[in-house]
């Protein structure tokens, strides 16, 4: 707790079993405390235990949905993994084709005549 606490007074009256009441005196000689010293530690203590639980419990959800987003993540990764895959067969084959077909071509003499028509050819093949 910080020690910039402004302590207040108030006085409780407890209606505390003799059991606990006991317990309570064998607590306080352990601790060399008056009783009093030790309900205000306890109570203390139970009110920083709450506000640790809550923080925890936080921390717990903020936890949970972090995990959530990195599986989702993770599972966009492995889909882009997979399409890059994809992607270079697809270039490779492409790659492939292209070579085969300039290959037909040069193959078939389609490239040994002239390169440069005359433009009455131009106009004229199209009508063919």
């Amino acid at each position: 707790m910080s020690e910039d606490l402004k302590l207040q007074t108030a006085n409780l009256y407890l209606n505390i079993s003799d059991e606990w009441l006991e317990k309570l005196d064998k607590i306080a000689l352990e601790k060399e405390q008056n009783i009093e010293e030790l309900v205000l530690d306890i109570i203390g203590n139970y009110l920083s235990e709450s506000k640790l639980t809550l923080e925890n419990n936080q921390l717990l959800e903020k936890y949970e949905q972090l995990s959530q987003r990195l599986e989702t993540l993770e599972k966009k990764d492995y889909q882009i993994e997979r399409l890059t895959t994809k992607l270079d067969i697809l270039e490779k084959l492409v790659a492939t084709l292209q070579t085969k077909n300039t290959q037909e071509d040069n193959d078939n003499g389609e490239w040994d005549d002239e390169f440069e028509d005359e433009p009455d050819e131009v106009l004229t093949d199209f009508l063919l």
